[in-house]
């Protein structure tokens, strides 16, 4: 008996869009076990598509995608029957299950009555911004199912065995079965529907070794192991490059493991087997060339698969894999344009002024003023090489350190996400661009489905990743402007992105943390909160710092980085609390207890070292390191420095009105910036006060660059430049 089951809770809790879960069963056997969080009004109408277009003979092979629980369900027509598979793509990439045949007619009433009742069910309960482009989605495919019909002749396909040798050993062969067969019955079409199917048909794959032909085998179906082995050579270079000590191959589908010892360039089946010689490069060299030969060797047998999407993908994470292998081409000594410029090095950040005595005054004198910057409140002020960058949802401005003039400008309708280093992403209704440096045009350009994007932007191992709508992740290639991955959370309003090693942190106001690979955007872990999220998740080691909360109920909460593990969860008592800081082994956090300020010290594991009150007025307060210290800052100007022991060395008081919010420190050259409506210098060690520039109380950004040149961003738009003019010390 064939039965698709919904999910009701979708009726309690109306939204846009309405997510619950989704069963496909068969005498009891859910086929979809994991589908529990799916976007119903694009499963079910591409469900309802999907079994009609088998039903009239459209198309025999047809595709259904279940992206949240990255889940393919794929159907082949056979006669009066309908063959299922349900593929996982997540890690690793696998079948869930062997084919399961079901007949034409029972499947077409089940899909048919369950497209009816969600209709009828959408139509009461969901808004008609919802209920209106569903029923027209489903009005046609439904009246198709409701059609006699009776099943297309079909030509039985002739079964064929393609065999693929290793070029050289040590390499990797494949034999595909029923290679073509598959795509060719679908008459030579080219459709995104049933796009997965064609590459399913079985087969193996194996390792071949001096002297041992087939050393290691995987008997699967040769593109879902490897589509695996390819994500794994991205992981295995990675290992190499680190000079991790060992490595671990194991697709779905092999009875033993490849286990190799990257320090010594040995490997073995198992861990029983006898060693033989295989270095990482050699094995990740291999393996992406097995993922070339493969999509080549699909394309050869059935030309409309030279355009598959899952091919073109797989090869060009081999052909990038095998770049990067290739290592750095040394530039001919003579040509002096191929030298590459010196870089100064980042130490020269921290060295303090050089002064003959004891510093006691500085003198800050005006440099240059621009006005009329768009947002101001929202924007993020950046250091960049040549001079700060201004950074608003609409638009990204870089200026000069020397005179303030203007060295690049990137604005679009739909958004701009721009870094320090001059690389920006910029939106419209049509295009999306891509811009590095000062150059007027865009490095590239590609067609855009109309999402806002910015103003955030990272930058990380080749890709360029930012926010849409505060909510959406999305990942662009930074050299083609290719756009990698995209993660859309379910159910949240408001996202925070962070990188970490070869991770992508994803937390959102929904209470889930999502750990992403940065290569490919698959989700390794996605764990829940009790509480909503608040603010990025805070590097620390190996591990991520994060806060959550809901009201005066507040957490922090510590987990690694890799597996999404929690390692402990602590409650500090105190509401408007800070973002966390980790210093060494300990990590800082400062907020309210009955209108006192306070901070808290932890150590790695959890533990409460010591407390202490601020006496810096009314919070929130904003935290900066110091070495074996914290500079907590407030609203009103007021800071305090405390040492690791819990030692409060100085404390300043208020300095004028208070501040839109507060403003972390900033410390160069060895003197540490405090902002409020007059900015302070101050000696870090001892707390004197050298220098006070006034900002004015709408300052809602801050920084000092190495040559100690201070810049301010008010809520009114200007930019304000201050250098040092001179300096006052004691010769003792």
């Amino acid at each position: 008996m064939t039965r698709i089951r919904i999910g009701q809770r979708w009726k309690r809790e109306p939204s846009a869009s309405p997510l619950d879960s989704i069963a496909l069963e068969l005498d009891g056997v859910d086929l979809l076990s994991g589908a529990v969080e799916e976007s119903l009004a694009e499963v079910v109408p591409a469900l309802v598509r999907a079994v009609a277009s088998l039903r009239t003979g459209g198309r025999p092979l047809a595709q259904v995608s279940l992206a949240e629980a990255h889940l393919e369900l794929v159907l082949r027509r056979v006669g009066a029957e309908v063959e299922l598979l349900v593929v996982s793509l997540a890690r690793p990439a696998r079948l869930m299950r062997p084919p399961v045949r079901v007949d034409a007619e029972e499947l077409t009433e089940a899909v048919k009555a369950t497209g009816a009742r969600f209709l009828a069910e959408v139509t009461q309960v969901a808004p008609k911004s919802v209920s209106g482009p569903l029923a027209q989605a489903l009005a046609e495919p439904l009246k198709q199912l409701a059609r006699p019909s009776r099943p297309p002749d079909e030509e039985p396909a002739r079964p064929s065995v393609k065999r693929v040798e290793p070029p050289e050993p040590p390499g990797f062969g494949f034999e595909l079965r029923d290679a073509g067969a598959r795509g060719s019955r679908a008459g030579g079409r080219r459709s995104p529907s049933g796009t997965l199917a064609p590459l399913l048909g079985p087969g193996e794959v194996w390792l071949a070794l001096p002297g041992k032909p087939e050393a290691w085998k995987v008997q699967a179906p040769p593109f879902l192991t490897v589509l695996e082995l390819s994500r794994q050579a991205v992981e295995l270079a990675r290992a190499v490059e680190l000079k991790e000590p060992r490595f671990q191959l194991e697709p779905a589908g092999t009875r033993s493991p490849l286990l190799l010892e990257l320090e010594t360039g040995k490997a073995r089946v198992g861990r029983a087997g006898v060693p033989f010689p295989l270095t990482g490069m050699q094995l990740a060299a291999s393996l992406f060339h097995l993922g070339e030969a493969l999509a080549a060797t699909f394309a050869e047998e059935d030309r409309t698969q030279v355009g598959n999407p899952y091919l073109v993908e797989l090869a060009e994470r081999c052909r990038e894999g095998l770049s990067h292998l290739r290592g750095p081409v040394e530039p001919p000594e003579q040509s002096g344009a191929a030298r590459e410029k010196r870089t100064r090095t980042t130490e020269s950040a921290s060295k303090p002024l050089k002064v003959p005595g004891r510093l006691r005054r500085l003198r800050f004198e005006r440099l240059w003023e621009q006005r009329g910057l768009e947002e101001a409140e929202e924007s993020r002020l950046l250091l960049g090489r040549h001079g700060p960058v201004c950074c608003s949802p609409q638009a990204a401005v870089a200026f000069s350190r020397k005179d303030g003039t203007r060295l690049w400008r990137r604005a679009a309708a739909l958004g701009v996400a721009a870094s320090a280093d001059g690389h920006a992403v910029a939106a419209d209704l049509s295009r999306v661009y891509g811009f590095t440096g000062r150059g007027a045009g865009a490095r590239w350009l590609h067609d855009h489905d109309g999402i806002p994007l910015g103003p955030l932007l990272l930058r990380k191992d080749g890709l360029l990743l930012t926010l849409s709508e505060d909510r959406t992740v999305v990942a662009f290639a930074e050299a083609t402007g290719r756009e990698v991955w995209r993660l859309a959370p379910p159910r949240t309003q408001r996202s925070w992105l962070t990188t970490q090693g070869h991770r992508a942190l994803v937390t959102t106001d929904s209470g889930y943390v999502y750990g992403l690979d940065l290569e490919d955007g698959q989700v390794r872990y996605r764990m829940r909160a009790p509480l909503p999220f608040h603010g990025a998740p805070v590097p620390w080691g190996r591990r991520f710092l994060a806060l959550l909360g809901r009201g005066s109920h507040w957490a922090l909460l510590l987990a690694d980085a890799h597996t999404g593990e929690a390692a402990w969860t602590h409650e500090p008592d105190l509401t408007h609390p800070s973002a966390p800081l980790p210093v060494g082994s300990r990590v800082f956090i400062a907020g309210e207890r009955e209108r006192e300020g306070m901070l808290l010290c932890l150590d790695a594991k959890g533990q409460r070292v010591w407390e202490r009150p601020l006496n810096l007025g009314p919070g929130p307060y904003a935290l900066s390191p110091l070495p074996r210290a914290v500079v907590v800052t407030s609203a009103s100007g007021a800071a305090a420095r405390v040492a690791s022991s819990g030692t409060v060395d100085w404390r300043v008081g208020a300095a004028g009105e208070p501040l839109i919010g507060a403003l972390p420190a900033r410390t160069a050259r060895g003197v540490t910036l405090v902002p409020g409506e007059r900015v302070r210098a101050v000696d870090p060690r001892g707390g004197q006060v050298l220098a006070e520039v006034r900002a004015g109380a709408g300052l809602v950004a801050l920084q000092a660059d190495v040559r100690l040149n201070l810049y301010f961003l008010d809520d009114t738009g200007a930019l304000s430049a201050y250098r040092l003019g001179s300096h006052f010390t004691v010769v003792e």
